[in-house]
């Protein structure tokens, strides 16, 4: 039988998941995540690789991380792990002694959930994750659309139209990528929590906005804006589904709300895509970069 291993590399936790060829789960191993230095996180990928090559030797791997992760070179640029432009694939196949393939986690989830969770009915797939960021990844008949620079999947990075802007009276805020106005300013978590200052002169949490009836006006300018990056995107790649996943967009009620907010944001005569939430939980992410591994 032949195994898939599949690691999720976060900010705090390196989960190495082992599949069979179905893609059930087997076994998996959870350490937590150094950040002191690129060698200790380099030590700490090894041992989850050098045990799922214990479960089942010669198995293929596939390694999601956040980030930006240049498909010739697998040079990574990632703000959160001790990991800025080093040559990670390479390295990590050196140490293995193997081919390991590496993928960004968000195009891990989009994949993840386009072959074995909500995204499976259609031929075309859009994952969003809107979380800590707002990112994703686009597929079509159960593969990722290739690019450049690593880049495709970076929504959050958009800018806000104008008349968005305008409509909600909103300051243009400079974002981490470098540039300004981006989508990720205001529709990501601490974008949120960013949003209530603005509208109400206080910080509140993403989870006590969307859970109280009082932040009402707040979170309809969310979910216009999130509506707004939606139909940006369908216009962009016109997929048959979008699927939702992170922390915010995995709130009750958003797929319903993200839909009527979208509906007359639309081409005239073209029909919405369906707006789902995702079904991989937790496991999407090991999911994804071990499909990914399989296909690469």
């Amino acid at each position: 039988m032949t195994h898939l291993g599949g690691i999720d590399l976060g900010g705090t936790k390196i989960e190495a998941r082992l599949f069979d060829e179905d893609l059930n789960e087997v076994d998996r191993r959870r350490i937590p995540t150094p950040r002191a230095d690129y060698q200790g996180l380099l030590d700490a990928l090894n041992a989850q690789m050098n045990w799922l090559d214990v479960q089942s030797k010669g198995c293929l791997i596939g390694v999601g991380a956040p980030g930006l992760i240049n498909p010739q070179s697998g040079v990574i640029f990632c703000a959160n792990l001790p990991a800025s432009g080093q040559m990670l694939r390479a390295d990590l196949s050196q140490r293995l002694g193997r081919p390991v393939s590496l993928i960004n986690d968000c195009r891990a989830f989009t994949l993840s959930e386009a072959l074995m969770g909500a995204g499976q009915p259609f031929d075309s797939v859009m994952g969003l994750v809107i979380g800590t960021g707002v990112a994703g990844g686009y597929t079509v008949n159960g593969h990722l659309a290739s690019d450049l620079n690593g880049g495709q999947g970076e929504y959050g990075h958009l800018p806000m139209p104008a008349s968005l802007v305008e409509r909600h009276n909103l300051p243009v805020q400079a974002c981490a990528c470098g540039s300004i106005g981006c989508f990720e300013t205001f529709l990501s978590g601490p974008g949120l929590s960013r949003l209530s200052k603005v509208k109400t002169g206080h910080m509140k949490s993403p989870q006590d906005i969307l859970q109280s009836d009082e932040h009402g006006e707040i979170v309809e300018t969310w979910v216009d804006m999130a509506g707004e990056l939606l139909n940006i995107l369908t216009r962009i790649y016109d997929p048959e589904a979008i699927v939702l996943g992170g922390g915010l967009g995995m709130h009750p009620g958003l797929p319903d709300r993200l839909s009527q907010s979208l509906a007359p944001k639309m081409l005239a005569n073209t029909r919405p895509p369906v707006i789902l939430q995702a079904q991989g939980g937790d496991a999407s992410g090991a999911i994804g970069a071990a499909l990914f591994a399989k296909q690469t």
